[in-house]
């Protein structure tokens, strides 16, 4: 006979009530069933916040690389790819780029677009007493300030007459101030890099730190100071172009004209060879991320599945354990009129609701690690809205699939058998 809409609720809300009960007695058996569901909906939780906030602090890092900015660089990791041995392999081969590349792509085409240029080393720094290691010197032009994220916050910036005088002034990052300047104003004052001594005219507005690591913790020089100092073609630069703001170039008609430029200068024209050189961008960072992201996604959450699937495992045992021990309960509910569907609906709401309590323990500690990561490395991490939801589903999903089997087992006990169990 059919029960009433009214008659099948009430039974349900009785089976939500039992199983409900049983989790409180058995409260051992319970925690130790959630707990797997608990560290499986965390890993994957975590996992998604971390490659999700990796992708933001590349978002965010190359939002201050000013999005009408070409860089032209010896090679670049986007060109290549996940193949680093060709990356390498082009480092080593292709010609670098020096400061005579920069004035002829002037003469061809600084009627249109800003160019200028940033050549990289480290010395240490000193001044009195204190010496710091491994400072990062970058030897730049002076409209450096219009072609990267690096502002003034106070004093001035590289002049042309710096650059033509080829004079010893330097522009600091706020490490440098802190570490030599911790007491006095830096503007005005003098330190040595390597055995120059330079005068410090500039302050950089700070940048922070990326993985734990400062972004601060650098020296401007004027770049003809910095080829008299390391050599003019000891070491590779970068050149950056962006179109000048009187003239309606967009980024892709700059990087075709600079590409013909190179080509033009490296004898490539007329010919099939490819581009000795690199372009980058911040959309090309971007994409290439998204790219990179995307394929190390597809090889860990199938892996951090495994953990949720560990979780099941457990639930489904500890339920199989459950039905033992309460055998003759069920004999009692099926001698008193439970049907096989009722016994069977008990079990699999009990596992459902042991693995949806799993699973929102699992996000509320999946928050409190992400929260601590993200102090921690001052990456942008934050809890993915989809990662909760879908962690939440698929542990109800754990409960249902990974309870059938005890449910099933406990429908099928003869309730004579059962009733006479210890």
């Amino acid at each position: 006979m059919e029960l009433s809409y009214r008659a099948r609720t009430n039974l349900f809300r009785e089976s939500i009530s039992l199983a409900w009960d049983s989790i409180r007695v058995n409260r051992t058996r319970s925690a130790l069933t959630i707990l797997g569901v608990v560290v499986g909906v965390a890993v994957v939780v975590i996992v998604a916040a971390l490659l999700q906030g990796a992708q933001a602090f590349v978002v965010n890092s190359t939002a201050d690389f000013a999005p009408d900015v070409l860089r032209i660089e010896k090679a670049s990791f986007q060109d290549f790819g996940s193949d680093g041995q060709a990356f390498v392999e082009a480092q080593a081969k292709r010609p670098d780029i020096f400061t005579d590349d920069l004035e002829y792509l002037k003469g061809r085409l600084g009627d249109g677009i800003e160019l200028g240029a940033q050549g990289d080393a480290v010395l240490p720094a000193r001044r009195g007493a204190k010496t710091l290691i491994g400072v990062t010197i970058q030897g730049v032009t002076p409209n450096i300030t219009e072609l990267s994220n690096i502002k003034i916050a106070y004093g001035r910036g590289l002049t042309q007459t710096d650059e033509t005088y080829r004079r010893s002034v330097c522009i600091i990052g706020q490490d440098i101030v802190d570490e030599l300047f911790p007491t006095t104003g830096a503007v005005g004052e003098e330190i040595q890099l390597g055995q120059v001594r330079y005068q410090v005219v500039g302050v950089a507005e700070p940048r922070g730190s990326t993985f734990g690591a400062s972004q601060d913790g650098f020296v401007q020089i004027p770049l003809a100071t910095f080829t008299r100092v390391f050599g003019a073609r000891s070491r590779s630069l970068a050149i950056f172009a962006k179109a000048k703001d009187s003239v309606k170039l967009s980024l892709e008609d700059v990087e075709e004209r600079v590409r013909v430029a190179m080509r033009i200068r490296r004898g490539l024209v007329g010919t099939d060879k490819e581009d000795d050189f690199s372009f980058v961008t911040a959309k090309s960072v971007q994409a290439f991320s998204a790219s990179l992201t995307g394929i190390v996604g597809a090889i860990v959450y199938p892996l951090t599945a495994i953990s949720l699937f560990v979780g099941g495992i457990v639930v489904m045992n500890m339920m199989l354990s459950s039905v033992t021990e309460r055998t003759r309960e069920i004999g009692v509910r099926m001698a008193i009129g439970a049907r096989r569907r009722d016994i069977l609906n008990q079990f699999l709401i009990e596992t459902t609701t042991l693995t949806m309590i799993g699973g929102l323990f699992g996000v509320l500690l999946a928050t409190g690690i992400i929260w601590v990561l993200a102090w921690g490395t001052k990456l942008p991490l934050s809890l993915p809205l989809w990662a909760v939801m879908a962690a939440i589903g698929v542990s109800c999903i754990v409960g249902i699939i990974f309870g059938v089997v005890p449910a099933k087992q406990a429908a099928r006990l003869d309730p004579i058998e059962a009733l006479r169990s210890e």
